[in-house]
């Protein structure tokens, strides 16, 4: 019987003794409320001297860059934001309520900072919590923790809307400076100071989460003062920039690598036949999938008349040279489907100038007008001669059709026709052998120049000059195509040199 009693007195102690001891913690929370809140306003600025301004130490720790939209000029950002001041009512001895070191109250109950982002997009009127105006009660929804020396700290995780200057010059190899201005907006430096909390502040590899798009390269947090026209006194705030460097590798596949692909795919024009009849096509095309790939990339590329971004200036020089190239794809069909006679300084341009360059060797084969104005020349040349030898001969010309370059019948027997050796057409035949072809028959009673003149006529060549000059003009139409098809890869490649080492970052790559 004294063991079930003994076990039954300890029960009821127990029972007695642990209600008592949790009433008496939570009574000595209440008393500690009910003495602090007895008689204080939240609306009163607390400090034992009411001359010196309050110190609010902020601090804000960036958890993640949500998004950073180039066209909307804003940036989406987490922080965790820290502020800490001292509140000089807010003050116990710990010893009067049961060792109580901290307590937790709402931010609606005591004195906090009105310490807003001033270049905040969203207003006070939003639906969404986390877009209301950047800063304050309305933003932050945690509790302050005061503790027994009157110290208050507020620690909040807050999503930050705010504006963004956006600088595309460089896009896509552009970094950026984005900042958010955090102060006071109802009281100047009189009233609240506020200083950078180092600890506090700057992207802390434990709660700091990459973005996809962005790198970080680093956070700074500097006070400033502004003076405005209505107050007296200046208002400090605290400004923190966020440095981003654009990750370019997405840009490059998907805007700069098929744009480059496409722009070169014309020069692929000059190396098709001319007989095809697919040169225009293919380069219509290209231009017409330039244009389109343009088209679906402008939604990305920022519309910024103030800078045009190296990306945007690429897709223009690529647009005019696929233009450049379907002009000189019309010139060289021209000149592969020429009948005429080619110039004279065109030749020399063409076959004695481009051809080497190129390493293309062609040699044109001289007209049948070229010929006989030569072989004309040369008559002229052996009548003088003819007219100042010893002996000469006088009187009418008549001979029958021969064949001059039957000359090795002559000179087997010694003789050449009726004509005397001493005659100038002995002289004639024996300097233009092995050039006139055919002679006519001549029985005019004209003079020994005219019948010169016009005694060698060269057969009918209209076919072989037809002939030369297609040939002449189809290998111009190739000397063409192989020094545009040079050009055009040195073009390419120096504009997209030029144009893309602008930018610090890819001059930094290529140093």
């Amino acid at each position: 019987m004294k063991g079930p009693l003994f076990f039954c007195i300890i029960l009821c102690l127990y029972w007695s003794l642990f209600p008592v001891s949790t009433g008496s913690k939570e009574s000595s929370q209440q008393r500690l409320l009910a003495h602090l809140f007895a008689k204080y306003d939240g609306d009163g600025r607390p400090s034992s001297d009411r001359s010196r301004a309050v110190l609010v130490s902020f601090g804000a720790k960036l958890v993640r860059i949500i998004q950073l939209n180039e066209r909307g000029n804003t940036i989406r950002s987490q922080w965790w934001i820290y502020q800490q001041w001292m509140n000089s009512d807010l003050t116990w001895n710990e010893a009067d309520y049961n060792g109580t070191k901290v307590i937790h109250v709402s931010p609606r109950k005591v004195w906090a900072p009105d310490i807003i982002l001033y270049n905040s997009v969203r207003f006070a009127d939003s639906a969404d919590d986390n877009d209301k105006l950047g800063g304050g009660t309305e933003k932050y929804k945690t509790k302050i923790a005061i503790n027994s020396n009157g110290s208050c700290k507020w620690m909040a995780p807050a999503i930050f809307q705010s504006t963004c200057e956006i600088n595309t010059k460089y896009f896509p190899f552009d970094d950026q400076i984005c900042t958010l201005k955090f102060g006071s907006w109802a009281f100047d430096g009189s009233e609240l100071d506020v200083a950078v909390d180092e600890s506090e502040t700057g992207a802390k590899g434990d709660i700091y989460r990459n973005n996809t798009e962005w790198d970080l390269v680093k956070v700074t947090a500097v006070r400033i003062e502004d003076i405005y026209s209505c107050c007296v006194h200046p208002y400090p705030s605290i400004i923190l920039s966020l440095h981003l460097s654009r990750r370019y590798y997405f840009y490059m596949v998907n805007l700069v690598v098929p744009c480059s692909l496409i722009a070169l795919m014309v020069l692929l024009s000059f190396i098709l036949p001319p007989e095809s009849g697919e040169r225009i096509g293919l380069g219509i095309t290209v231009l017409m999938a330039m244009a389109i790939f343009q088209e679906l990339t402008s939604a990305k590329l920022p519309a910024d008349s103030e800078y045009i971004p190296l990306l945007a200036k690429y897709y223009s020089s690529a647009i005019f040279e696929i233009g450049l190239a379907l002009f000189a794809t019309c010139v060289i069909l021209n000149f592969f489907y020429q009948r005429c006679e080619m110039p004279g300084w065109l030749k020399q341009l063409m076959f004695s100038f481009l051809g080497p360059l190129v390493r293309i060797k062609y040699t044109p084969q001289p007209s049948n007008k070229t010929r006989k104005k030569n072989q004309k020349g040369l008559i002229e040349e052996n009548f003088e001669l003819a007219s100042q030898s010893e002996g000469s001969y006088s009187g009418p010309i008549e001979l029958r059709k021969m064949n001059v370059l039957n000359d090795s019948a002559c000179e087997g027997n010694g003789r050449c026709g009726e004509a005397k050796p001493s005659s100038p057409v002995h002289l004639i035949r024996s300097r233009t052998r092995s050039s006139i072809r055919e002679t006519p028959i001549l029985n005019d009673q004209v003079t020994e120049k005219q019948q010169g003149k016009y005694v060698f006529e060269a057969a009918d060549g209209s076919r072989a000059d037809e002939i030369n000059n297609i040939t002449d003009w189809q290998m111009a139409a190739k000397i063409l195509d192989r020094v545009v098809l040079v050009l055009g890869i040195l073009i390419s490649v120096a504009t997209f040199l030029a144009i893309f080492m602008q930018a610090p970052r890819v001059q930094e790559m290529f140093s």
